[in-house]
């Protein structure tokens, strides 16, 4: 069941099949990224989080249709964010949402280390009312290095549904990928990811990890490498990357979890050291939360992957 907010921006919303059965404070920090889990079990102590109406402790845990009405101590803001002048490439706009094409070496979201030059910084540019939603009203995130399609909601009703949506696996998104080695058939890759044990900048296959699930389409192999059609069924840091490393045939380019050049079978300079992960966001496919209408949004490969193309045709 979809959230809903009132003129003072209190949250409302019911437990899904999904979070049942998880603890009060941890339930609602995975369904509200922007909230950490130390202030949601503040604002539990305080009394400022009801489930079913009654005050709740941090532990307790939750049932399927259980009501959670949350009480922010502030607004749901981004008033950190500090607007830019970034150029913002739009795909899709009315007055609910925006789908912008990312590009290329630009970083999503402001973060405690990365306080300018995001694409939450040009959307508060752009759009000044955004100052008032989590991340400039940015509903998920790219790697710095992945380009392709993004969704900006432009209120609050429309960020909640959204932001719903996506924890109900409602929205579909299709990306290109090329990697090293030669992929024969379709495959789903069900693997749990977590921090790496030793690099906390990497992420890694882990029992103990979030539930992660990736379906590929082999689109056409070449020589050395293959092109895919990736489908995420669930949207864990970098995700694709590190189930594609996690099958032996990293993303071409890919400078945290790629291939070391010296190890590239192909004699292709170019594609030994292209400079990013070939990695785009292809396709979005979601109904619209406020008109139900469905969206179907495509977004053409950038300059440098077709450039990319054209030598691993060259290499055949």
């Amino acid at each position: 069941m979809g959230n809903k907010t009132n003129n003072n921006n209190i949250i409302e919303y019911i437990i899904s099949e999904e979070s049942k059965g998880l603890r009060v404070d941890l339930a609602i920090s995975k369904a509200y990224e922007e909230y950490s889990r130390s202030i949601i079990q503040k604002w539990i102590k305080k009394e400022k989080i009801l489930v079913n109406g009654k005050v709740t402790r941090p532990k307790d845990i939750l049932s399927l249709n259980d009501k959670i009405t949350i009480f922010p101590e502030k607004s749901i803001s981004s008033d950190e964010i500090i607007p830019e002048n970034i150029k913002i490439d739009i795909n899709f706009e009315d007055e609910d949402l925006i789908v912008i094409e990312k590009k290329k070496n630009i970083v999503s979201h402001t973060a405690d280390s990365i306080k300018n030059g995001t694409i939450s910084n040009g959307l508060v540019y752009k759009y000044p009312e955004l100052i008032n939603l989590p991340r400039g009203g940015l509903i998920h995130r790219l790697d710095k290095d992945t380009s392709g399609l993004l969704i900006v909601a432009k209120h609050l009703k429309c960020f909640q549904l959204l932001t719903q949506a996506m924890q109900n696996r409602e929205i579909v998104k299709n990306y290109i990928a090329y990697v090293h080695g030669q992929i024969m058939k379709n495959n789903i890759i069900n693997k749990p990811i977590s921090r790496h044990k030793t690099n906390r900048k990497k992420m890694a296959v882990n029992i103990g990890g979030k539930e992660a699930i990736t379906s590929f389409e082999v689109l056409e192999n070449y020589n050395n490498c293959t092109k895919l059609k990736i489908n995420l069924l669930t949207g864990r840091t970098h995700q694709i990357r590190v189930h594609m490393h996690y099958l032996g045939y990293p993303i071409i380019g890919d400078q945290t979890y790629g291939l070391n050049p010296n190890k590239c079978k192909s004699s292709n300079n170019f594609i030994k050291t292209f400079p990013r992960q070939a990695l785009h966001a292809e396709k979005l496919k979601f109904l619209h939360p406020i008109s139900k209408e469905k969206l179907v949004l495509t977004c053409a490969l950038p300059d440098d992957l077709c450039a990319l193309q054209q030598e691993i045709n060259k290499d055949e």
